[in-house]
């Protein structure tokens, strides 16, 4: 009877609320048997979920020890990080570890100095200056630490101009699809817009790369070399030099941003035309491309002496102007289409404008020439920029030269 009432559901509920029709079947059953039924079943339910608690319980409990166990057992292995800095230090003679790697940076910078002249010589600014500004007996702690110090804001800065030379490159990217519409972009608004934020960005870079120059500008000696052909080689001999003043960065700093890089990377390059105008150079360096527009001053015009990009789009070939040629490579010059259009400029001749420039134009043969024999050379270019460290020549030192030994 109890059992069929437990796996009767259906007909416990039916007796117990009064169902008339399962009472009309004659199921007229004792009430105090699903009375005592009913309650063995309830307790026996309580206690199973007061037995399920229990367990949990201890499960957790378990698991919060097992935890705290672990937590203990860490704490006490682990050594003391204070006690391992200091042991680091007394190992390395006092310089923490971001000291120590800033230190072997610095003598990876001093062995990179020491390469000979078969190989470019580049070096950061502030690399540069770091090792300039700590000549001494260099035996002294303090002065080791403060060459550390230098050498790691030197890694810092490297990654910064990493950042906005990558920020350089793609809007030089954008520049150069603007130019290819034909627009005219002196004119145009959104032209105008992103050569600004290129001019911007390229001033930046320049003063990460290069150093900042201040109310000062860069400046590029040209090592020549005349040939037999030259007339006067007997008596002249073959070694000259051009000083090269580059335009301020506040005028033009994406053409002289661009003539930095070529000297920077400079392998070889010579005078090989001869016009009555101007005289026009090869330059072979990792600069292969032109000018991403046509980047112009009228503060800053095409006069005699001054050296600006030949063709359109300008570079990387250059030219010196031998007379005023703010008509001939000036706004409208060369094509009717845009009036605004002119050759980028570079800088000014500073040095040699007298002697040397005229020593060129004698080269035998006029406008390009081509029997090799006769060009001038260009053999090596020397980027200098402001300061006084050793070997400093009228406030400027030298930030690099490229090879003297040209490869084949």
């Amino acid at each position: 009877f109890l059992c069929k009432i437990h796996y009767k559901g259906t007909q416990l509920f039916q007796f117990i609320l009064g169902d008339k029709r399962y009472l009309q079947r004659g199921n007229n059953y004792p009430s105090y048997f699903v009375y005592i039924h009913t309650t063995m079943g309830y307790d026996s339910n309580i206690k199973s979920d007061r037995a399920e608690q229990r367990q949990r319980m201890i499960i957790i409990v378990s698991l919060v020890a097992l935890a705290a166990a672990c937590f203990l057992i860490v704490g006490v292995l682990r050594p003391d990080p204070i006690q391992k800095l200091n042991a680091n230090k007394l190992q390395n003679g006092g310089l923490s570890d971001t000291r120590l790697k800033a230190a072997k940076a610095l003598a990876e910078i001093k062995k990179a100095a020491a390469i000979t002249d078969s190989k470019p010589e580049v070096l950061p600014v502030s690399q540069l200056r770091s090792v300039a500004g700590g000549a001494g007996d260099g035996t002294s702690a303090e002065a080791a630490s403060s060459a550390a110090v230098a050498a790691g804001e030197a890694n810092t800065r490297e990654e910064q101009e990493n950042i906005v030379a990558k920020r350089v490159a793609d809007l030089t990217t954008e520049v150069r699809a603007i130019k290819k519409t034909s627009v005219i972009m002196e004119t145009d608004e959104h032209s105008l817009e992103m050569t600004g934020k290129l001019q911007e960005a390229t001033r930046e870079l320049i003063k990460l790369r290069y150093g900042d120059a201040g109310s000062k500008n860069y400046r590029i000696r040209m090592d020549l070399e005349f040939q037999p052909t030259i007339p006067d080689f007997e008596e002249r001999g073959k070694d000259a030099t051009l000083l090269l003043e580059l335009a301020p960065i506040s005028l033009i700093p994406c053409s002289v941003f661009n003539f930095l890089e070529i000297a920077r990377t400079w392998k070889n390059g010579a005078f090989h035309r001869n016009a009555g105008h101007v005289l026009q150079a090869l330059a072979r360096s990792d600069i292969t491309q032109s000018m991403p527009f046509q980047e112009y001053s009228k503060e800053y015009p095409h006069k005699k002496g001054t050296v600006g990009y030949a063709g359109r789009p300008s570079g990387p070939e250059f030219y010196i102007s031998i007379e005023d040629n703010t008509r001939n490579h000036g706004p409208g010059s060369q094509q009717k289409h845009n009036p605004y259009e002119a050759d980028c400029i570079i800088g000014t001749i500073i040095e040699g404008m007298s002697d040397v420039v005229p020593r060129i134009h004698k080269m035998p043969g006029k406008e390009f020439i081509g029997d090799k024999k006769k060009w001038v050379l260009i053999r090596r270019m020397h980027i200098l920029v402001p300061g006084d460290g050793p070997g400093s020549v009228d406030g400027y030192i030298e930030f690099s030269k490229s090879p003297l030994v040209l490869p084949e």
